[in-house]
């Protein structure tokens, strides 16, 4: 049996979970001064993907747009048929892992994302108006904090 991981120092423990803090803050005053719906729990999670795991094929920009994009339309197209309900949830959030791996584009957040949206059915503008900026704010904030944080490098690839 494997063991966990050691524990990290102090140093890279305190830049990791002050690069996830920056990215919330940021987050969450966009979301404040914009009210955007940007500060939804799949973009919490994204936020802390990209600081906790910068390299991680996941936390990349290319995962992170066409896994929450891809999982919002394929949420929406279930609404559409089946209303929004915890049932459509899980349908949603069951088959978003399809476009993201056949897209070579694994983010396990924009699951969260399809069952959030096939849960609370909002309207198809949210694409634009909230699943698209909080994506872009996150993929920008980590790579301002990528820039400004010591041996904190972010993306390790672009597309």
């Amino acid at each position: 049996m494997a063991t966990p991981p050691p524990r990290p120092k102090a140093g890279p423990l305190l830049l990791t979970a002050a690069a996830a803090l920056a990215g919330l803050l940021l987050l969450a005053g966009i979301a404040q001064l914009t009210g955007l719906a940007l500060f939804a729990l799949p973009f919490a999670a994204t936020a802390g993907i990209v600081a906790t795991a910068p390299s991680a094929p996941f936390a990349q920009p290319r995962s992170i747009l066409l896994g929450h994009l891809t999982a919002t339309v394929l949420a929406l197209a279930v609404v559409a048929v089946a209303g929004p309900s915890v049932w459509a949830a899980a349908l949603a959030a069951g088959l978003s892992v399809v476009p993201m791996m056949w897209l070579r584009a694994p983010h396990p957040p924009a699951g969260a994302t399809a069952a959030l949206i096939a849960l609370t059915g909002p309207a198809p503008e949210y694409l634009v108006s909230s699943v698209l900026p909080a994506s872009l704010v996150i993929i920008g904030g980590g790579f301002l904090i990528g820039r400004l944080l010591p041996g904190h490098r972010y993306p390790a690839y672009w597309w």
